[in-house]
């Protein structure tokens, strides 16, 4: 459907009546801020964004829509990638302000609205000493990140912010709010665990937390020149850590135009013992920097939000690979290096620890070996069409050559639109049972914006 309801304001006069929030559209002031999100590069204009202040918004926004056969996208927080949260001429569930959260010291949980960021989160779970697998920085929203998995730096100790999710409100394809926890509508919160919006719009969900305030971690730059030997130092010592120390590595260019290998520790355990842990890190090449120090996890979150800013163009490809051979470590550094920005990195998450023992079956997130999931990012200001497409070509030449060495599907909130075949692979033997829950949830496919999408 292609028609542009916004041309006829009248048409959703009803709808704003209902509502206590705000339509925005296209002929607006505020319309071009408000449909902004992380990733610059999007250009994606929908004809109407019904920004929801609550789960009453967000159901009368859904039994309209479809009343009258509208298409819709769903935004939780905006820290968005591809851009599935909005729908070129579609409505726009936006969420973004929903941003309550409540923490229950005693039962140690979470419950957060659809739009809460990581930092929204952490700001408050802070005050009693606990904390969740979170994105690694304080923008990305929680509920998408956890729709698709959750890679983090507290995994190794806590799994993914998937097998944190303890129930979730979801408002379904015919605009009813159904509960998904482990004795209502278990079926549904195996879904939400790593499968992706492809059942309604999650409006709240409700996390398990875990003690802990400071963590020790930082980075550590190595020379570019020792990446080779780093890297391999570096996968083996990887197979010995304990569940509390969790590795992010990869590539950045430092501020004076040099491209640097880090090793970013993370360890939640005693800082002690963690010390002593960590250590071999330090001696695995010449090390430039050491800036790995006690810091409370709040802070860690917010740690990189300077260098990946809001608005800034990215785009993105994935690949995971069992361990880093001599063939991966060269493909990263013959095709990764130099970037073509720099703005760009290349960066690896270390699954592993709790993560690694939940069983493929238990959640819909299905890659549950060991191994290390790659961002590609690039990352540019605004340029010209030729000049994007060389920072576009950079990051998928990369992909393709990895390709070869890596499992067949992919981290499904970091998959291209253009990357629906990968999908099924992510899931690997889930996918049917996913199917199914598609058929029961939403069998008229009302939400298909997603790459996570399963098809009925």
């Amino acid at each position: 459907m292609t028609t542009t309801y916004s041309s006829n304001k009248a048409l959703f006069k009803e709808l704003a009546a209902l509502l206590t929030g705000q339509l925005f559209f296209p002929e607006d002031t505020a319309y071009e801020p408000v449909r902004q999100l992380w990733n610059g590069k999007v250009a994606t204009r929908p004809s109407v964004i019904v920004r929801c202040l609550c789960t009453e918004d967000v159901i009368y926004t859904v039994r309209w829509l479809r009343a009258h056969g509208l298409p819709l996208s769903v935004r939780g927080a905006g820290h968005d990638f591809a851009g599935r949260a909005l729908s070129e001429n579609g409505v726009v569930i936006d969420c973004s302000q929903m941003r309550g959260v409540i923490i229950d010291p005693d039962k140690r949980t979470a419950q957060i609205q659809a739009g809460v960021t990581a930092g929204d989160l952490m700001e408050v779970a802070e005050k009693y000493g606990l904390a969740t697998t979170t994105g690694t920085i304080s923008s990305v929203g929680m509920a998408g990140f956890t729709l698709g998995g959750g890679y983090n730096s507290l995994m190794g100790a806590y799994g993914l912010a998937a097998d944190n999710l303890l129930s979730a409100q979801v408002v379904t394809a015919d605009g009813h709010l159904v509960t998904a926890n482990a004795n209502e509508n278990p079926d549904l919160l195996w879904g939400l665990r790593g499968g992706g919006g492809n059942f309604g719009v999650v409006v709240s969900l409700e996390y398990r937390l875990h003690p802990l305030t400071t963590v020790l971690s930082g980075m550590l730059l190595y020379p570019k020149e020792q990446a080779r030997t780093v890297l391999h130092r570096f996968n083996e010592f990887i197979a010995t850590v304990p569940d509390e120390l969790t590795i992010q590595s990869g590539f950045i260019q430092t501020p004076d135009g040099s491209t640097v290998l880090f090793l970013s520790p993370t360890y939640c355990g005693l800082l002690s013992s963690g010390e002593q842990v960590i250590a071999p890190l330090r001696n695995f090449g010449t090390l430039l920097v050491d800036r790995v120090q006690p810091v409370t996890y709040n802070a860690l979150i917010h740690a990189l939000d300077a260098i990946v800013p809001k608005g800034r163009h990215y785009y993105i490809q994935t690949r995971s690979i069992n361990a880093l051979q001599n063939e991966t470590i060269e493909t990263l550094i013959e095709q990764g290096l130099p970037f073509s920005s720099p703005f760009s990195m290349i960066s690896i998450h270390n699954f592993h620890g709790a993560a690694s023992r939940v069983g493929v079956s238990e959640t819909a997130f299905a890659l549950r070996q060991d191994h290390f999931m790659l961002e590609l990012i690039a990352a540019w200001e605004p340029q010209s069409a030729k000049e994007e497409q060389q920072h576009i070509q950079w990051s998928q030449n990369i992909s393709r050559s990895l390709a070869p060495y890596a499992f067949k599907g992919g981290y499904i909130n970091l998959l291209d639109r253009q990357e629906q075949e990968r999908v099924p692979l992510a899931f690997g033997s889930n996918y049917e049972c996913l199917l199914k829950l598609k058929r029961r949830y939403d069998p008229d496919n009302i939400f298909r914006s997603t790459i996570g999408h399963v098809t009925p």
